[in-house]
């Protein structure tokens, strides 16, 4: 049996998981867990990069120690964010977090209709084409100096390998560069906005092998971390849709082709040839900061619990208002919205709780029928993955408004993604229609029926929710 090791990195933690094919099924053991802290210096909002890059190496060393020969190992992380080298390959600093105030106001610069019509990519102040704008428009001295342009992933990459620079595809669709249709760098996007062509690198793709770390491959493979997610998802057919419940939701279809119809969507790279079409809306972020706010010794399951003894449908928020983006006070924003929105004010833990949960619950609903209509897709069943899919309030919840069922069985599905397209490109697993038959058979699903629609549904007539009818 082969090992293949997954660094599987957040933008709160990181995860080194062994995975393993054996008898049909796939194995993995979690061997470290780590803190991925943003750092902020003066006004500029950091990655400690050298701390994330120390701790990777902690996990492949940790995994050495309990006896594991690693075959292969791959990188995934969120989107998005870079790191620049000189000429020598020397990184020039650590990269800067797209909650950085730096990209405000950038939108105003490019036709966003353009732009979208040439990448397919939902614009966002937080896209690293408008990252690069305000480096420019700054005077960034990094960025006159800089010779080569990585994504966190292929950062990682570059160091492990001793120096493979490479641009995998999946993170590179997320920076609103690539050209939907080729799958490569536009031009145009550069030359109209004055960047700088020649940082970027040629596009590799899942399943290529990048370079070595010692004697283990490193692997190429849906190293934006939604791509691996939905990528392990062992649906059957096209009437299904998929939501990515995290700290972000992303709720959406796979697709062969880009459709590029309604620039509130956007088309990420997938695996296997997949588009990733899809709505980014912020997620379980106003609960986590809620939590951190509170400090609270209360669990997340007492929480839930809470919950269950107050009144629903009092307060409905928008969970992608720029009110939210990254508050002083979570439950100052939301008081401060459900004001200016003429609904109760929430009051105990519980009641914020249920705001937040029963807020995404709806806005899934929004984004839904958006996403059916625009796709020309009938869905019937909604498939959920990541740490969010833990939640069985907000599952219920989602299957009530949705009025369809939701499964959910797969919350490290980004690690499970990541391993099996190793172990494909190894050929230790035949393809992805093999990989997908064994993670049917390695784990439990567990799957929620709609039980109130009706109720959903009055809600959702109500003229309160007005202000939410723009999703």
């Amino acid at each position: 049996m082969k090992n293949y090791l997954a660094l599987d990195l957040g933008a709160g933690s990181g995860r080194a998981i062994v995975g393993r094919i054996a008898d049909g099924r796939i194995e993995t053991e979690e061997i470290l867990r780590f803190e991925n802290t943003p750092v902020q210096l003066g006004n500029t909002i950091y990655w400690d990069f050298p701390a994330l890059f120390n701790n990777i190496k902690k996990g492949i060393a940790t995994a050495e120690k309990k006896g594991y020969v690693l075959n292969g190992i791959a990188v995934d992380t969120w989107g998005v964010d870079f790191g620049l080298l000189d000429s020598a390959g020397r990184l020039l600093s650590n990269p800067v977090t797209y909650r950085d105030a730096r990209t405000a106001g950038m939108t105003e610069y490019i036709s966003t209709e353009e732009l979208y019509g040439a990448t397919g990519i939902q614009t966002m102040e937080i896209n690293t084409v408008f990252q690069l704008l305000a480096m420019k428009r700054q005077g960034d001295p990094t960025l006159a100096i800089a010779d080569k342009l990585l994504f966190i992933p292929d950062l990682i990459n570059y160091f492990l390998t001793g120096g493979v620079a490479a641009n995998e595809y999946t993170i590179a669709s997320t920076s609103q560069l690539l050209d939907a249709r080729t799958k490569q760098w536009d031009s145009r996007i550069f030359e109209k906005l004055g960047l700088p062509l020649g940082l970027m690198g040629r596009i590799v793709f899942p399943g290529e092998v990048i370079g070595n770390y010692g004697t283990a491959k490193v692997f190429a493979v849906g190293s934006h971390d939604t791509a691996s997610a939905i990528g392990a998802i062992p649906a059957q057919g096209d009437d299904w849709a998929f939501l990515s419940s995290g700290t972000w939701s992303l709720l959406g279809v796979t697709t062969k082709e880009p459709v590029l119809s309604d620039e509130t969507f956007t088309n990420e790279g997938g695996i296997d040839g997949d588009i990733l079409f899809m709505r980014n809306i912020t997620g379980l972020w106003l609960l986590q900061q809620l939590i951190a706010e509170w400090g609270t010794t209360d669990s997340y399951d007492e929480l839930l619990s809470a919950v269950a003894a107050v009144t629903p449908f009092q307060s409905i928020v928008d969970s992608d208002d720029p009110s939210f983006s990254n508050p002083a006070k979570m439950s100052d924003a939301i008081r401060d919205y459900c004001a200016r929105t003429g609904q109760r004010i929430p009051q105990t833990k519980g009641e914020f709780v249920r705001c937040v949960l029963e807020s995404l619950a709806m806005k899934y609903y929004f984004v839904m029928e958006r996403l059916k209509k625009t796709a020309g897709r009938r869905v019937e069943k909604l498939y959920v993955v990541g740490g969010g899919g833990q939640n069985a309030m907000l599952n219920q919840f989602t299957a009530d408004v949705l009025n369809m069922e939701v499964v959910v069985g797969l919350t490290e599905a980004t690690a499970i993604g990541n391993i099996m397209q190793q172990a494909i490109a190894d050929g230790v697993v035949r393809d992805w229609q093999a990989g997908h038959e064994i993670i049917r058979n390695s784990f439990n699903f567990e799957r929620f029926q709609p039980k109130e629609h009706d109720k959903w549904r009055s809600m959702i007539e109500r003229t309160h929710l007005r202000h939410c009818e723009g999703y």
